[in-house]
């Protein structure tokens, strides 16, 4: 069942290695029990990856995908994207460190921890770096997370830094990083002729007379001739389940939405809330002198109190009691408006809380609420329409009903996309026919289709009716645009004739530019400027001070002579953290190459086909 991880999985697992780290918060809901084992979907040197690890990470980089394309993945982009290999070796790479951090007998002191924690959750803390019990006690709900789960995330996060800084901190001698400055981050000074082909050819070769020779062109065609393809093209029908389409006629009632608020006005009732101030303290002490100097003064005097002494305190509105942790929630809920609390004592601090305001229960009306009841009810009622309607229409493909027979049994259009390419638009409201057009171009004639979800509100079912399947032209059908084509080749062989004759005959680019009737312009060029071909840039860089050379692009000639070569200054700092990247490879290399590294094919082949 296990089996040794291979080469091309090794190299995938070095591709992440040491890049983003699996536990940092990235918007996901989904953290709690990944520490739990269970059934084992691979081991590295006896460190097991549990199949609830496996499946939570997964589900969380498809989220994370699914919100980048703005819809939920098919199955089949799942398995595209590689997306369970990224979990995989996500989990993998982490496991790689554990054991590394093992087997070292690393181990992090605590002060470092909180240091790291401290900037990792900076909105956890407060003004004065004490832990902002509120704003622990949300994250930990919104993240769905237990203190100790936490805790567990931090210390490894904290352990994969500084064991990075450690091991793999290189120092690249300075003379060696200045070598490959010089190779990789240089600029050049140029004197440049840029000569549009078009444009130059019709001002200077308008008399060139090039007379049409057919068998040249049969060997341009021949030669090209995959320059000539008419592509594949696919007839679509499909049908349309649109949830907004039937809106109308599934409104409720007045009477349905009366009926609801009758037998659910405990979902309408506000609970009581309360503003209340919460002052901290490190020790029983502070907290009991704080209480004592503040006897008999009001709200207002006691926050002016606090901030004279550099009190750090917290003030929370309209705050229900099961939003407050439970060592507070009581003493909180039971205080009268305007009074003070004895000192309270939890696992973070000392706390003193003064209640400021109560907002007390209070029944909504119907009225209030008519609008969130409609709303509630028309979405239950479309998602159970829509459901039972796409299990009708599944069940109908699984009996082999065509396309038009499933329209008819269900009151739904037939539309056609005929002639389609696999050429998509990518203006907003054309989203949804480049869909069908993707999941018409992996599907095979005459096949219906099972309902894709393309959105929220929109499903589809496609039957692609017809294939002219991708073939190069007949020489017949696109003879003028070859021929144009072989004429553009030949005028550029004789222009660029007159171009070398023009260099060996100048001597500089001045003479050169008087000669061809064009103008010299001065450029710095630097290898990733994107605004040149890379034919040219290569070009340029391969060449000597004051040598004349040129380059012939798609649409342009480029003529030009290097004048001045420039090296960075300080260009050894970025170069040696790409060195050091590189290297860093190579180290993980060889601590992975000392790992036992074994995966559950099966397990995880049964595991991602459930999606």
């Amino acid at each position: 069942m296990f089996r040794s991880l291979g080469k091309s999985k090794i190299a995938f697992i070095l591709a992440i290695l040491f890049g983003a780290s699996l536990f940092f918060f990235q918007g996901s809901t989904r953290y709690s029990g990944l520490f739990d084992s269970d059934n084992v979907v691979a081991s590295v040197s006896g460190t097991p990856i549990s199949t609830t690890k496996f499946l939570r990470v997964l589900d969380m980089n498809i989220n994370q995908y699914s919100q980048m394309f703005g819809r939920q993945l098919t199955s089949e982009e799942i398995q595209a994207f590689q997306i369970h290999s990224m979990a995989l070796g996500s989990l993998i790479n982490n496991a790689v460190f554990e054991n590394e951090f093992d087997s070292q007998n690393f181990i992090i002191d605590e002060t470092v921890v909180a240091s790291e924690t401290k900037k990792r959750f900076p909105n956890l803390y407060t003004k004065n770096n004490k832990i902002d019990e509120m704003a622990l006690n949300s994250f930990l709900k919104q993240q769905r997370l237990k203190i100790d789960d936490l805790v567990k995330i931090i210390n490894y996060e904290t352990r994969s830094k500084v064991f990075d800084e450690l091991f793999f901190d290189i120092n690249i001698p300075l003379k060696f990083e200045n070598l490959i400055a010089r190779h990789n981050n240089h600029s050049r000074n140029l004197d440049l002729i840029k000569l549009s082909i078009n444009e130059y050819e019709l001002n200077n070769f308008q008399n060139l007379d090039i007379s049409i020779n057919n068998q040249e062109i049969v060997e341009y065609f021949n030669q090209n001739i995959n320059s000539y393809i008419d592509p594949e093209k696919r007839d679509i029908s499909y049908i349309m389940i649109d949830k907004n389409e039937y809106i109308d006629q599934l409104k409720p009632t007045n009477a349905q939405i009366e009926q609801y608020y009758n037998n659910n006005k405990n979902l309408f009732l506000e609970t009581e809330k309360r503003d209340f101030l919460q002052f901290n303290f490190k020790s029983l002490e502070e907290a009991a002198g704080f209480k004592n100097n503040t006897v008999g003064l009001n709200a207002e005097e006691v926050i002016k109190f606090a901030d004279e002494n550099n009190i750090t305190f917290n003030n929370f509105t309209e705050v229900a009691k099961d939003e407050v942790l439970d060592e507070l929630s009581d003493v909180i809920f039971k205080l009268q408006e305007n009074s003070m609390s004895s000192v309270v004592e939890t696992t973070l601090a000392k706390h003193i809380i003064i209640v400021s305001k109560i907002h007390p229960e209070f029944q909504k009306t119907i009225e209030d609420s008519k609008d969130n009841i409609s709303n509630t009810l028309l979405e239950v009622e479309l998602s159970n329409f829509i459901s039972d309607l796409k299990n009708k229409i599944s069940q109908e493909i699984l009996d082999g009903y065509s396309l038009t027979e499933i329209a008819n049994n269900n009151s739904l259009a037939i539309k056609t996309i005929s002639k389609a390419e696999r050429v998509f638009d990518t203006v907003e409201e054309d989203l949804a026919k480049n869909e069908i057009i993707a999941k018409a171009f992996s599907s095979n004639k005459d096949f219906v289709s099972d309902i894709e979800d393309i959105n929220e509100y929109q499903s589809i079912i496609i039957n692609v009716d017809n294939i002219v399947f991708e073939k190069p032209y007949e020489l017949d059908q696109v003879f003028k645009e070859v021929s144009d084509d072989w004429i553009k080749s030949q005028k550029i062989k004789e222009i660029e004739s007159y171009i070398e004759e023009s260099i060996v005959n100048s001597k500089t680019l001045k003479d050169i530019s008087v000669h061809l009737k064009t103008d010299v312009s001065s450029i710095d060029l630097q290898q990733d400027n994107n605004d040149y071909p890379s034919i040219f840039k290569n070009k340029v860089f391969d060449s000597n001070l004051d040598e004349i050379y040129f380059s012939t692009s798609e649409d342009n000639i480029f003529i030009a002579k290097t004048n001045i070569i420039t090296f960075p200054e300080n260009d050894g700092q970025n170069q040696g953290i790409n060195l050091s990247s590189e290297l860093r490879s190579f180290f993980g290399a060889e601590i992975v190459k000392n790992k036992n590294i074994s995966t559950n094919d099966n397990l995880i082949q049964a595991l991602i086909s459930q999606y």
